[in-house]
């Protein structure tokens, strides 16, 4: 049985590309490379000139970065039918995440969240360590972590380390040649073995990058991962009691996109002749027109990614059918060109056929007016497995019930986080969203990497940077594409 894909070679990034802030490194004791303190008596080093020694110090630097690259290349990856089978060991495979909770703030009240890292697929060894990087050590050879653990010391394969991240409130680059985002993480099983590495990254055109696998599958038949109310994001804190139950992201929809997002679950109220995303009955500052052209925008510069705008509630101000024209017209004004049509054609189209008709973004319009006014644009609502569960166990017992039954048939979700109720908030008022984000994230990944991914469709999260869905649907569509169903059995994404 095999656990995990190739690490993620990020190479070319630069610190220089991102906006960290390089105090948030005081404190940390790198670990040094070379070890220090007196080396085996190998060579009587006075006896060599010092150009000498330079060289032979350059020349295993060099080998050293030689083996390091070899060891990543080759790290298991399914790339035809043949892997399906292959009944190797399983694979170790590390990622980092992002804590939800927050550590501080900038100046500016930009919340600052501490990095994690994780580990999958093997039973640690003492000389076993963890390294985390600022430059990619598959690339620079001269690249020190800047932060090692002992991965044996965590049995949880998990460590929380203290450094901070803010939150990027800018447009993340729309790029698959430079997808990392400032920090690397590799898995060493012994000094100079290099099991598997990669880096905290976007995936933009994650899509476009598995043609050759996913043209002939369809959407209702691929994991797709997803942001749950995904435009309630805010970048600061939320201080005032009850507010912290506002917000279930914190990142922007372009930005969502950019990390790898494709499902959006959006409700909408009406203020004033203005739309504006809702959390339920809570308004935030977001316009839905300017939701729209951040899609609009990531469409243009990554135009084979398939989206789905999932407009699931309308808590607010829509007390008549004109209500709901005037949002169908904003829709289709913004991404009418893009639009799936709601027909016999489209509605078992693979993915290859929609990427021939240029057509790629699918609305959910989750209203009876959705059929009168625009009946071959906007597609029905989209069923969810919500258990509406207030603690992971309850939602663990939910979703363990719910698929020992046959998937449901088209496009459906699962609805894969906490759900606080009026009792909940009210004994916990200081809790909120990003505390029950941190306490589920982890079991998701868990969940749908290892329980649920053969049925899994939509798997849509609260605060997504604390989880692994992204990288474990690109997985599991990779082997749905390739492996036929008779080898699942045999495989772990």
């Amino acid at each position: 049985m095999r656990s995990g894909t190739p690490s993620s070679n990020c190479g070319g990034c630069s610190v220089s590309n991102f906006c960290f802030n390089q105090q948030q490194f005081d404190g940390i004791t790198a670990v040094h490379w070379p070890p220090q303190g007196p080396s085996p008596a190998l060579l009587d080093l006075s006896e060599i000139s010092k150009s000498s020694v330079k060289m032979l110090l350059l020349g295993f630097v060099f080998m050293m970065y030689l083996s390091f690259v070899e060891i990543i290349q080759s790290h298991h990856f399914i790339t035809s039918k043949e892997d399906c089978y292959d009944d190797g060991p399983v694979a170790v495979r590390v990622f980092l995440t992002v804590c939800s909770l927050p550590a501080s703030a900038t100046a500016k009240g930009v919340v600052r969240r501490r990095l994690e890292v994780n580990w999958v697929g093997i039973q640690p060894a003492r000389t076993d360590r963890v390294h985390i990087y600022r430059r990619d050590p598959t690339q620079d050879p001269t690249a020190k972590p800047i932060l090692s653990v002992e991965p044996i010391k965590y049995p949880g394969g998990y460590y929380k380390s203290d450094i901070e991240l803010p939150i990027h409130t800018h447009h993340l680059r729309v790029s698959a040649e430079y997808p990392c985002l400032g920090y690397w993480a590799t898995y060493e099983r012994k000094k100079g073995d290099v099991a598997t590495s990669t880096c905290l990254r976007t995936h933009p055109s994650w899509m476009a990058e598995g043609g050759d696998h996913l043209g002939d599958l369809h959407l209702s038949g691929i994991m797709i991962p997803g942001s749950h109310d995904s435009g309630s994001f805010f970048f600061g804190e939320e201080r005032a009691p009850f507010s912290k139950y506002k917000y279930a992201q914190e990142v922007s929809v372009f930005n969502q996109l950019v990390y790898g997002l494709r499902y959006f679950d959006l409700r909408v109220g009406h203020y004033g002749g203005e739309f504006y995303i809702n959390h339920n009955f809570l308004r935030t500052h977001h316009t839905v027109e300017s939701v729209l052209y951040q899609v609009q925008k990531f469409l243009t510069l990554s135009p084979k990614e398939i989206i789905i705008l999932d407009f699931h509630n309308f808590p607010h101000g829509f007390r008549n059918d004109g209500v709901h024209l005037k949002l169908q017209n904003l829709i289709m004004t913004v991404l009418g060109p893009f639009l799936i049509p709601f027909t016999d054609e489209f509605e078992n189209a693979t993915i290859g056929k929609l990427w021939r008709s240029e057509r790629n973004v699918l609305v959910s319009y989750d209203n009876p007016t959705r059929a009168a006014f625009f009946p071959d644009a906007f597609w029905p609502s989209i069923p969810r497995a919500w258990g509406n569960k207030q603690t992971a166990e309850e939602l663990k017992a939910y979703f363990r019930e719910f698929f020992e039954n046959p998937a449901p048939q088209g496009l459906w979700a699962s609805m894969a986080e906490i759900t606080p109720n009026a009792r909940s908030i009210l004994l916990h008022p200081e809790s909120g969203l990003r505390k029950l984000a941190e306490e589920i994230n982890k079991n998701v990944t868990r969940w749908f990497r290892d329980l649920y991914w053969q049925k899994a469709n939509i798997v849509a999260t609260d605060y997504f940077l604390g989880n692994d869905i992204i990288e474990v649907a690109i997985r599991t569509n990779r082997i749905k594409g390739i492996c036929p169903e008779s080898a699942w059995a045999g495989i772990t994404p």
